[in-house]
């Protein structure tokens, strides 16, 4: 199982980056995880959105959906032979907020399903289990596991919460909210520290931080913030085999 880091930012973009996207391969299977800002060009470089799997959205926050609404030109206007349907790309999704859902969905060659934490789903070779975490609005982190076993936790945003470790327990990778650099900067999100404790209680192999705060530079102070081994502040277009 391959992760491919599309963008890394929250809630929006450093100048040349992009908000949260993850392309996700296994095989033949190709699925892309949270879809911000500046996602749709990158993972152009990679596949056409037609030709993917499934789309999975942690949340419904614009950093980490908006490029949908360009997405849909892209599909609308994907080649087809003649007398074949366009595709229909597989979209999961949170219910809420429905306003946006309904934005990105009206008219769209999506065909959007709602999960939610406890709900399971198998997308080609990839194994999805969903379990809800703490943000403002209802937000799924989910484990993601291989054809090999090989199993990825991907937090989606989320503040600390008892038992939060539950769904990262034992798993190869970690990719965790870490937009807040120290405990000065607060919100709904994870700063390193507490993601690095997250990976410490979870017991995972490797702790990716990513979903860097936007307004700042903030990659060499994380890193000096950073007390778990090995972990690494993810590059956009860095590519990590789980």
């Amino acid at each position: 199982m391959f992760l491919t880091v599309l963008g890394r930012h929250g809630p929006y973009p450093r100048p040349g980056g992009a908000c949260s996207g993850y392309f996700i391969e296994d095989g033949p299977t190709r699925v892309l995880v949270d879809c911000g800002s500046g996602v749709l060009s990158r993972l152009m470089e990679h596949v056409h959105p037609a030709h993917l799997d499934a789309i999975v959205l942690s949340h419904l926050h614009f950093d980490h959906c908006s490029d949908l609404l360009v997405m849909r030109y892209a599909l609308d206007q994907q080649d087809v032979r003649e007398g074949e349907e366009k595709r229909r790309v597989p979209l999961y999704t949170p219910a809420e907020p429905f306003e946006t859902l309904k934005t990105i969905t009206t008219g769209a060659l999506f065909f959007q399903h709602t999960v939610k934490g406890g709900d399971e789903l198998q997308i080609g070779n990839l194994h999805f289990s969903f379990v809800p975490m703490a943000h403002p609005v209802p937000t799924n982190g989910m484990r993601i596991t291989g054809a090999d076993g090989a199993t990825l936790f991907f937090t989606g945003d989320t503040k600390p919460y008892p038992g939060m470790e539950v769904g990262a327990m034992g798993a190869d990778a970690l990719l965790a909210d870490s937009c807040f650099v120290d405990e000065a900067q607060t919100g709904p999100h994870l700063n390193a520290k507490e993601a690095c404790a997250l990976a410490r209680n979870a017991g995972v192999k490797t702790l990716y931080l990513t979903h860097l705060w936007g307004k700042y530079d903030t990659e060499e102070a994380m890193k000096k913030e950073i007390d778990f081994s090995p972990a690494f502040v993810v590059k956009e277009r860095g590519k990590y085999c789980i």
